[in-house]
């Protein structure tokens, strides 16, 4: 069974932010990763009662609004939450930091690679403001335009 485009760009952001390794961005020399998330990135949610290692992301694809246009190219808007969690004695800090790092991934993603994205637009970033501590968790909210035949 062919892999859908929606679950393609979904595994890609999460490919992606499995870059987020404590060293020297690929994107940008200038730029050093503040975190090092060990490859904990996943396509899913889960909540914080059942998370072992942090600090940790979640990639969770939500609703997808399709654009049919009557030239033959249909759109689609598919909406993210990248949801992170970190564990530390200031959880704030950490979280907004992680969330920097997910950040510059997100600005640096290219558009019109093989999935067919178009243009990548951030709705929201939040943190829990130290509710959880000494757990933190941060949240980016975003869209994600993409080219469903391509």
């Amino acid at each position: 069974m062919a892999e859908s485009r929606r679950r393609q760009i979904t595994n890609f952001i999460v490919d992606e932010l499995k870059k987020i390794n404590g060293s020297t961005s690929t994107f940008n020399a200038s730029y050093t990763y503040n975190t090092n998330v060990s490859n904990n990135v996943f396509r899913r949610l889960k909540f914080i009662d059942e998370i072992n290692d942090f600090p940790a992301i979640y990639v969770n694809a939500g609703r997808d609004v399709r654009d049919y246009s009557s030239i033959g190219l249909t759109s689609s808007d598919l909406e993210l939450v990248v949801r992170c969690y970190t564990k530390d004695e200031d959880p704030v800090d950490i979280s907004e930091s992680l969330l920097e790092d997910v950040e510059h991934i997100l600005y640096n993603v290219e558009a019109g690679t093989d999935k067919g994205i178009q243009q990548i637009n951030i709705f929201s970033i939040s943190t829990d403001q130290g509710l959880t501590a000494p757990f933190g968790i941060g949240e980016v909210s975003l869209s994600i335009r993409y080219d469903l035949e391509n």
